[in-house]
């Protein structure tokens, strides 16, 4: 049995500073209102480290929103040490984007956000760990899916 993945359209929605972190943000679902995005930005502000450069973090990442039938996700991931991304995810009550909580079940993504991490860790290859002229966040930073 073939069973086509549900695949919803995803959006880059622009790139934040978030307390000296650059984090690229995307929507999954076109139903994910800025009011769920500003509610993930609040949310991950409190879970980065306060310096990055104190953890060998580079001080990007990405932030995926989802919007599923049953809760809010939102993805944190960010890059450390050069090859290792490291991630959060969050889930409210679609009604209450207010209530972000660490997940807590086993759960890794859904095919769109795995579409978006596949994307990003492609250019953080490119632009950061394989550049011959020597890693160029800048340039990872306007590749976006």
């Amino acid at each position: 049995m073939t069973v086509d993945p549900l695949v919803f359209p995803s959006r880059f929605v622009g790139t934040t500073d978030i307390d000296g972190w650059r984090i690229k943000t995307y929507r999954v679902c076109p139903t994910t209102g800025s009011h769920m995005l500003a509610a993930a930005r609040r949310t991950v502000a409190a879970t980065l480290p306060l310096r990055p450069d104190r953890v060998g973090a580079f001080g990007v990442g990405f932030l995926v929103v989802h919007l599923t039938e049953c809760r809010l996700l939102a993805q944190l991931n960010w890059w450390v040490r050069p090859d290792e991304l490291y991630q959060h995810t969050f889930a409210a009550p679609p009604d209450a984007p207010q209530d972000l909580a660490p997940l807590d079940t086993a759960a890794i993504s859904g095919i769109s956000e795995l579409a978006i991490a596949a994307h990003e860790g492609a250019a953080w290859r490119r632009h950061v760990i394989a550049n011959p002229a020597g890693p160029d966040i800048e340039a990872y930073l306007k590749d976006v899916y």
